[in-house]
């Protein structure tokens, strides 16, 4: 894109050069010439006004999407990097066993280990791992069989623990790549929905809006009782926002404020939409 405004804004300035060659002899030319050639003329450089007046709005317009584009991107690294060195300070979530016997109170300070407030609007909150406890423990296995859960349990929460540590390392190819890692590994896995989620958001904070798209719309299929999917579903509408598909994003920021009212990530999707409709797209 900025090629095209060097481009375009070279254009405007030969075709100035071009008006400038032309008319500064006219009224000499004039004096001689055919009233109906210099008629011919004057309409021919009023032309190349209108031309050189349509190729500096182009230019003005390109050169402000292209600061709105440099604003975002700035703005999604800057959002994501505060809200993961926020996270850096939290200590790792206890094992679901470990959950289990301390009480209520306990595993709701657990479950926020890795959640902040949406600093801004290009980024929700982030809710903890889901409260329902993992598939693979169970009461009424045998003894044999419970502790073999348990050391599934141990890696499950190391392979989650390394993958969450390369994005607050800012490794977003290598927080991808694990988090899918993750997820083909252990899908039944109580983190898998936190999992399914940074999946997303490591792709788009990285501007590969195609890949957040379809982790966001997983996770929304396949965890549809995790309490991220309001977050997923938000960053749905912010997706297709920059996909530029203004229709799919207006669907998704007004089911936001529609099925979740009152809360912070209603007036994050009223807050683009609000945008979207000063920027004139609906």
């Amino acid at each position: 894109m900025f090629d095209r405004v060097v481009i375009q804004s070279r254009m405007a300035s030969l075709v100035l050069a071009m008006l400038a060659s032309i008319v500064a002899p006219l009224p000499v030319f004039a004096q001689s010439a055919d009233p109906g050639v210099v008629a011919d003329l004057v309409i021919q450089v009023q032309e190349l006004q209108d031309e050189v007046r349509t190729l500096s709005g182009r230019v003005e317009e390109q050169a402000r999407e292209l600061d709105n584009i440099k604003k975002r991107q700035r703005d999604q690294y800057l959002d994501l990097d505060q809200r993961i060195t926020e996270l850096s300070g939290a200590g790792p979530a206890k094992p679901p066993a470990e959950e289990s016997a301390a009480g209520p109170e306990a595993n709701a300070q657990a479950a926020n280990e890795d959640v902040t407030d949406a600093p801004a609007e290009d980024l929700p909150e982030v809710r903890g791992p889901m409260d329902t406890p993992s598939d693979t423990v169970a009461l009424s296995e045998p003894k044999v069989e419970s502790q073999s859960a348990a050391v599934s349990s141990e890696e499950e929460k190391q392979a989650y623990d390394e993958a969450f540590q390369s994005l607050k390392d800012l490794r977003y190819a290598d927080a991808a790549e694990q988090f899918q890692a993750f997820l083909t590994s252990y899908p039944n896995s109580e983190y898998a929905d936190n999992a399914q989620y940074w999946l997303g958001e490591s792709y788009y904070v990285t501007r590969n809006y195609d890949l957040a798209l379809t982790a966001f719309n997983d996770l929304i299929d396949k965890y549809p009782d995790s309490g991220k999917v309001p977050d997923a579903l938000l960053k749905v509408g912010y997706t297709y926002y920059e996909l530029k598909q203004w229709d799919s994003a207006r669907t998704a920021l007004t089911r936001v404020q529609q099925d979740y009212p009152d809360t912070t990530l209603a007036r994050l999707a009223e807050s683009r939409l609000r945008g979207m409709r000063m920027e004139g797209h609906y």
